[in-house]
Formats: structure tokens, sequence, C-alpha cells
């Protein structure tokens, strides 16, 4: 059977939230992820959309997703932003990855988006060698540009002060 690449659905979101755990475990951060199904339904499907998502599903089960959600760029305008992409071990390899990252890739493009932003972790070489082999350019290498986070309690102690 052939894998289909469908935008993701309400329906989808606890074995959504299971791919997740399982990319959070590949990670090596198992301990990551503090959203459950419900937040993902809330958040995806509910009056604000916080995200959009497009799973890889194989024989009624996913098997992958791509989770991307839209930003602006003041020198460029519209932009997307891959939060994650993921494909299950036993079918990496097989363009299932390539599959979901292209109609998230068209989908922007359609949406007048100029590009494509994420972060990949520094360990993780083979995903690095797939997004280089594939015209993506490491712009902390490029451009200098660094991440950074302020997490919840850090943002309410900045409001605070």
């Amino acid at each position: 059977m052939a894998v289909i690449i469908r935008p993701a659905m309400k329906e989808d979101c606890k074995g959504l939230r299971g791919l997740i755990q399982e990319l959070a475990d590949y990670e090596k951060m198992p301990d990551g992820p503090k959203i459950s199904a419900e937040t993902l339904e809330e958040d995806g499907f509910g009056p604000t959309k916080f995200f959009h998502c497009i799973v890889a599903e194989l024989e009624n089960k996913l098997v992958g997703f791509t989770l991307f959600y839209y930003t602006y760029s003041t020198w460029e305008g519209k932009s997307v932003y891959m939060e994650d992409l993921y494909v299950q071990p036993d079918q990496r390899g097989k363009g299932t990855g390539t599959k979901l990252w292209k109609a998230l890739v068209d989908d922007a493009l359609t949406t007048g988006c100029s590009r494509c932003n994420f972060s990949v972790l520094d360990w993780n070489t083979p995903s690095i060698e797939y997004y280089k082999r594939k015209g993506a350019v490491d712009l902390s290498t490029a451009e200098g540009w660094l991440c950074f986070r302020m997490n919840k309690d850090e943002m309410e102690r900045f409001v605070q002060n």
C-alpha cells in the first residue's frame, strides 16, 4: 500500500501526540512534550488555529507528520515555520519525509510565502545533511543567526519587572 499524504484532521490528534512523543524520544528529550491530544485539538482545530499539520498515513495508521505555522518577515513578507518533520524509523528512506515537506512547501508557496524556516539539533547529522541536499542553508553558519527562547517563567518575570 502507498502512503497517503493529507491535511491532519481533529481525529488525528491522539495519533499525532504519539508521533510527537516518538520525535521527542529520538531527540533525546522524552520529557519535553507537555501538551495533550486535547491541546492539539483546541490549538489546531479550535476557533483560533495556532498551527497547521500534514500527516502521512499508511493502512489507517499515522506514520509521519509535519507541523507548521505562518510567520512574517519584515524583510520578505509571508513566511512559514516548520516546527517539526517526523517519520517513523521503519518508514524512513522511502520518500515519506520528502513528500510531507514538499506538501508543506507547496502550501506555503500557494499562500505567497517567500521562505521556509526551521531548526535542527546540531547533533542530528542525517537531518542536517538531508536539508542541505534539498537546498536549505544553515543560517548559523551563513549569516550568524542564533536561536533564542524565553520560557513562560521568564516571560512572566519579564512583564512583571
